[in-house]
């Protein structure tokens, strides 16, 4: 099987939202615990790979999930 090469972690988001394996959440969310039991139960139920586009106190992204995806 040949193995799949990304240039960058971009590339490898922008295959998995074309496969319909990564959501985007644009709401302002807590990363102290809201985050974490909302990645813990999606990573449960199988679900996609979240990025978490604007947690709440800081301005950079939080990706979770990334390697529960198939």
């Amino acid at each position: 099987m040949d193995a799949m090469k990304y240039n960058d972690l971009r590339d490898f988001l922008t295959l998995l939202e074309q496969q319909g394996e990564l959501k985007r959440i644009t709401l302002p969310v807590d990363p102290h615990l809201e985050i974490t039991e909302i990645a813990d139960r999606t990573l449960r139920a199988g679900g996609p790979a979240l990025l978490f586009e604007n947690p709440k106190g800081y301005s950079m992204p939080v990706l979770c999930n990334l390697f529960g995806t198939p």
